[in-house]
This record gives C-alpha cells, structure tokens and sequence, in this order.
C-alpha cells in the first residue's frame, strides 16, 4: 500500500479515547502553493498579524494595570483553545503541555488505569438537556479489566470521578482522570438508566485490547474489531491465522460500535482481503498545497479470495470501520449486514505545538466508488431493523430496572443456557417490559457473572445481528 503518514491523529464518532485512546493516521501529500495561493496566504497573514498586534495591545494593558498577577501561561492555553475552538468543529482541540503526557499514551498497547473506552463530547457543544454530551460515556470496558470486574457496562454515563464533575472537562482530561493512579482508588459517579450509583475502582497496568476472536459453528470464523489501534492489523492477521487453522471456511467481522482509529490499520485489514483496486481516497482543502490521495491495495492477498466475507455494522461503526466498509464493500469483497453507520467521513491530524499537541480536521475522505459517507453513512446490503419501543415500553423498562430481578434470578438459576434466558423472559412478560430487552438483560447479566475466559464470543442466540448473519452463511 502507498502511505504517505503524517503524525498521529485521534478519530472518532464521538472522540472515543481509552482510558488512554484510540489514534488516527492521514495520508498527507505536500506540495507547494501556487503564486495565487502564495499571494492570498500573505494577505491572510496580514489580517492575523493586525489581531495579533490588538491582543498584544490589550495584554500590554492588563499586565499594566490588572490589579493582580496574571497567569501567562494558562492565558496562552486559553487563547490557543479559543482559536481551535473558535473553528466550530467538534474533532479540533488543544491538548496543553499538562495532559500531553497521557495524549502520548494513545499510540501505546499498555498503561495505567481502569480499562475502558470512553467517549465525551468537546465541552463546547454540550446541550443541558443531553446528558450523553456533557457526561463521560463508558463505549465498552476491557474485558477482564478493573472495569469490568466492577460491573461497569457499555451506555454506563459517568457524571462525576472522585466528586468531581465533568461536564465541563475535555475528553481527554476525563480520560485522565479515569485513568487515576497505580494502586489509587478512584470513584465513578455512574448513571444506568435511572439508578444512580458510586463505583470504586482500584487503576492497575492493563492491555488495551482491539479484537476478540472465536469460531461460531465449525466452518464459521469471527473476529470482532473494537478499535484501529497502531497494532490491530496483526491482531487481526493472528485471529484470521488461528480461525484457518481452525477450520473456518467462511469469516464474520464485527465493527459494532467501533468508532475508528487509525486509518493505516483500517487499511491493513482492508489490502488482506484485497489483491487490487482503490481503497480509499482523501481529498484536501484548495490551497493548502496537498493533493488528492489515492490508496490502492497490493497485489498479493493474506485471506483466500474465495473466502465467503461478511461485515456487521451499526450506527456506532464510524471513521476508520468505514473506510475498511467501504473498501471491501465498494471492490465487492465483503457482504455488509446491519444498520445504516455513523457518518464519520473526514479525517484529522496531529501536531506537536508548545509542549503540547493540537489536533484539526484536514481530509475528506471518499469510499472507492467515490461515495461522500460524511453525515450520511454507509448503507448495508442487508439491512437489520434496530427495535423501536413506545414510552409506555420504556416506562416500564425504568420500573424494571429499579429493581434487582436479574441478580436474583441468576442466583437461583446459575447455568448460562438458552432456557434459562428464555424462561426469565417468561416470568417477566407481564412486567410490560419488551421480551427482546427482557432477553438481553439477563443474557448480559450472566455474560457479566462470567470469568472472562468463559465468555462467549458472540451471542448465536438471541444477538438479531448474528442469528442474521449465520442465516445468511447458510447455518
């Protein structure tokens, strides 16, 4: 594959970070500016030089006659923060010298902390109305991590860590803080439907993990990618290696809720299954002196072309799980089963800049057949319906959860099975709470009551997205 990497750069749905993060790589080609463009670039300069000159006015001012000391430094980080902000796009920001350290940890497998992803929305966009853009929400725990040992679950809206709330912190300052220290114990205020609830949690060394792997009938292989980390293109070869030795003679991947990553990983993945045509193509701003970018697979494939391919995706399958969508999808490689995606079709990048790092949009990303995903999505081939409940439904859902049902009755009927499932479903159907959500409750509770070695890897029962695919497969 032709790359042309910049730096490191964060993409995703909703600024998806582990308690750590999940880093973006752009393809960027430099040229220089044409004498027009050269020219309209001084006349810009000069614009900003004459409000530089006014904010060095007005500084001169308060450093005079301000009645007490002035923080020089956090004033320049504000300034900083302001004119990213200022841009109106929630995937640019600052990360300042004090927090640079942990942003750092984002391209590494191992770190300190509780063992999450996590998503927050930019401060600057929260709605007072919208719990879910100004809470910190868990994406999904790493399994067998500190989290998930706690009973942490993905949708879990944390509100506040150690007291302190969060509504006005940066995703990446939240992720810090969840991160906490080796050994310290940390406080997760947690809000789960309407319960409400403190968690302590005790930070130790965990290993961001980014696939899970299994087969789920004797020819049918599974490999679920939870983000593009610098790393997932081996896991992925591992699991695809392993699934063969197996017996797999046909391959499920699952991007469900993966938010993105990094684009050269969501390539890898993509040039294994593909031994010719466009993978994707990046488009940038006029004048900026980069050219259009054009990604081609290479000519020798890791997967047998004949391998029946299948990709499941839903509304949280964004960015980076697009491009590798649009990919196999676009070059007729892969049969694509779920919901419409997220709509993540720009990329950013990210540059070191006063101790720190900034990180602004840059690309526009287009699938092979040249389809403009941004805030429209990819359409599967086969589409699954999401449920759609009433609020009577959802009245009763929040009576339900009120209380411990789940707990008790796993407690008296401990065994995983199907039956089990189904008769809780059973018991409850008078509650007046959907059996589809009646199902999936107890199934997670128990999936939960697991060690984490005796979980399944996929739902072949009750998960419509599974039981879809597997009818598709011919199973």
């Amino acid at each position: 594959m032709r790359k042309a990497i910049l730096i490191l750069a964060l993409s995703l749905a909703l600024f998806q970070l582990t308690a750590g993060g999940s880093p973006e790589y752009t393809p960027v080609i430099t040229e220089q500016p044409s004498h027009l463009e050269a020219e309209k670039a001084a006349e810009d300069s000069r614009s900003i030089s004459q409000i530089l000159y006014s904010l060095g006015n007005l500084y001169a001012y308060l450093s005079t006659d301000f009645l007490y000391d002035i923080d020089t430094e956090k004033m320049e980080n504000e300034l900083i923060r302001a004119m990213i902000d200022s841009l109106g796009d929630q995937y640019s920001y600052f990360i300042p010298a004090e927090t640079a350290a942990e942003f750092e940890e984002t391209t590494e497998g191992e770190y300190v902390g509780i063992g999450t992803y996590l998503t927050k929305m930019n401060p600057a966009y929260a709605d007072p109305d919208d719990p879910e853009s100004y809470m910190v929400i868990i994406a999904s725990p790493f399994p067998g991590g500190p989290a998930d040992r706690a009973g942490l679950r993905p949708r879990d809206m944390i509100s506040a860590i150690n007291g302190e709330d969060v509504s006005q912190m940066t995703a990446t300052e939240a992720s810090a803080m969840m991160k906490g220290h080796l050994g310290e114990e940390i406080t997760l205020t947690v809000h789960r439907g309407t319960a409400v609830f403190d968690i302590s949690l005790i930070p130790e060394v965990v290993t961001t993990p980014s696939t899970s792997s299994g087969m789920l009938t004797d020819d049918i292989g599974y490999i679920a990618i939870y983000t593009f980390s610098l790393t997932t293109g081996s896991s992925v070869a591992a699991d695809i290696e392993k699934l063969l030795d197996e017996g797999a003679k046909k391959l499920i991947i699952d991007l469900r809720n993966n938010g993105g990553g990094t684009v050269q990983s969501a390539l890898e993945t993509a040039d294994m299954f593909l031994s010719e045509g466009i993978m994707l193509e990046t488009k940038y701003k006029p004048g900026s002196g980069r050219s259009e970018d054009i990604v081609y697979a290479g000519k020798s494939v890791f997967v047998p072309e004949d391998m029946p391919l299948m990709l499941i995706v839903n509304g949280g399958t964004a960015s980076s799980s697009e491009i590798l969508t649009g990919a196999l999808m676009d070059n007729g490689r892969a049969i694509v089963l779920g919901s419409q995606t997220f709509g993540k079709g720009i990329s950013q990048e990210v540059r070191p800049f006063r101790g720190g790092f900034i990180q602004i949009t840059t690309g526009h990303f287009y699938t092979p057949s040249g389809n403009d995903i941004h805030e429209v999505g990819i359409t599967p081939d086969i589409i699954v319906q999401e449920p759609e409940y009433t609020d009577e439904e959802m009245e009763a859902f929040e009576a339900f959860m009120e209380n411990n049902h789940c707990a008790e009755y796993i407690e008296a009927h401990p065994d995983y099975t199907k039956e089990n499932i189904q008769a809780f479903a059973e018991e409850h159907k008078e509650s007046g709470v959907p059996e589809d959500i009646l199902i999936l409750l107890i199934r997670n509770e128990y999936i939960y009551a697991m060690d984490y070695d005796e979980r399944p890897v996929a739902d072949i029962w009750f998960d419509q997205y599974i039981t879809k695919a597997l009818e598709v497969f011919g199973e």
